[in-house]
């Protein structure tokens, strides 16, 4: 990241960001935060190695290596993804449902519902028949 920062300075001065800077950074900061998921996920990282992911990301982008975060993906992980996804048939639910209903959950109101109902930290993948079983109601 601090590369793309470095390589575009010129537009920090001037205040002034192109559409391609714009979608160049966005692009590898969700890379490197899908690299970071995955160490913290298979409990490979600390600081120091967080260090190194970033300076590696910022060396391959210096010489226009495109940096993607399945480099950190146990090969287990990457041989069996695509079976699994198909057999499985997955279906995004949502946590929250999204039909608000008139219950005190935790101090959830019907503008707090409607603020985070689209947001990905409320969607869930779930087989189709776990899917139905959820309905339309809050998680068990």
């Amino acid at each position: 990241m601090a590369f793309l920062v470095w390589r575009n300075k010129n537009n920090f001065i001037k205040d002034e960001f192109n559409e391609n800077f714009n979608k160049e950074f966005e692009i590898y900061l969700l890379e490197l935060l899908k690299a970071m998921t995955v160490k913290i996920l298979n409990n490979k990282t600390n600081a120091n190695k967080i260090k190194d992911l970033v300076f590696k990301m910022n060396a391959e982008l210096n010489q226009n290596i495109n940096f993607s975060y399945s480099k950190f993906l146990p090969e287990r992980f990457l041989n069996n993804f695509s079976s699994d996804i198909e057999s499985y048939k997955l279906e995004v639910e949502h946590i929250l449902p999204k039909t608000w209903q008139n219950i005190n959950f935790d101090e959830w109101n019907e503008t707090s519902h409607s603020q985070y109902l689209e947001q990905i930290g409320n969607k869930i993948l779930l087989n189709k028949l776990t899917n139905i079983k959820c309905a339309n109601n809050f998680f068990p």
